[in-house]
């Protein structure tokens, strides 16, 4: 233990300061409560102007992006009405076809088969 008090002996005591009735304390802490809520109203403050400016770009973005949208919507319908249109087309063609075809194709077939027999398969 004698070590401990030759630590303590060179250290110098510092003299306790005391404030007459609390008033110079109190008017320290409301200066450093002021200055403390100064700073966070600037940052608050600083914070929003950031968030108004990035909402700005993000409206114009979204316009944009609504624009693109609809384009790309119209292009589709687009797509779609042609594909019914060359769909029905094909319909078309294929009637117009088959009425011509209906009178040779029958007897087409009627001549194939009376020339060649068919081949039966087996599956083992």
């Amino acid at each position: 233990m004698p070590k401990s008090r030759q630590s303590s002996d060179t250290k110098e005591k510092k003299e306790k300061i005391f404030y007459e009735h609390g008033k110079d304390g109190l008017s320290l802490a409301l200066s450093i409560a002021e200055t403390e809520e100064d700073k966070a109203l600037r940052k608050t403050e600083k914070n929003r102007r950031v968030q108004e400016h990035r909402y700005g770009r993000h409206d114009r973005a979204s316009g944009k992006k609504n624009r693109l949208e609809e384009t790309k919507a119209m292009i589709a319908k687009q797509r779609v009405r042609a594909k019914k249109e060359k769909a029905k087309s094909r319909k078309g063609q294929l009637k117009q076809e088959e009425c011509g075809r209906a009178s040779t194709s029958k007897r087409a077939v009627a001549e194939t088969a009376a020339t060649t027999p068919r081949k039966r398969v087996s599956f083992a």
